[in-house]
């Protein structure tokens, strides 16, 4: 994999991996409102992004009936430098009628343990993590 960052300026950047479209990052400054997530967010969006399409795959795969997954996370950092994640809480909302509880849990710990590296990469660097769930209703 190849990527590119530039700075646009004071501390908002734009990066771009290979030939997906570019992404803009903003570390923040005082007095000016944030354009787009930090770096140390964009870690946590990574493995939302990277989970959410490991379930939606697997779902698919098992033809439940699923409408839409939504994911809410919680995430903790150290107070001193350097201030890493420490922990990551997932509460992933699955939409749909007659999705089976069995093919959600299912779902969830293959991408927790086998399929989702970004997670999994966090976790090998000692993030604790732990996920909920629920099944909800087609609206």
């Amino acid at each position: 994999m190849k990527a590119h960052l530039t700075q646009i300026e004071g501390m908002k950047f734009q990066a771009q991996a290979d030939d997906a479209p570019p992404i803009l990052l903003d570390a923040g400054e005082r007095g000016r409102p944030k354009e787009a997530p930090s770096p140390f967010q964009t870690a946590l969006l990574a493995a939302m992004g990277c989970t959410a399409s490991d379930i939606v795959w697997i779902l698919r795969k098992a033809k439940e009936p699923f409408m839409k997954l939504e994911i809410e996370a919680d995430a903790e950092r150290a107070e001193k430098a350097p201030r890493v994640m420490t922990r990551v809480h997932l509460h992933f909302k699955i939409y749909g009628d007659g999705v089976r509880e069995s093919a959600v849990k299912r779902a969830i710990d293959l991408s927790t343990k086998k399929y989702c590296s970004v997670g999994i990469m966090l976790r090998r660097a000692g993030v604790q993590w732990d996920n909920t769930y629920e099944i909800l209703p087609s609206r």
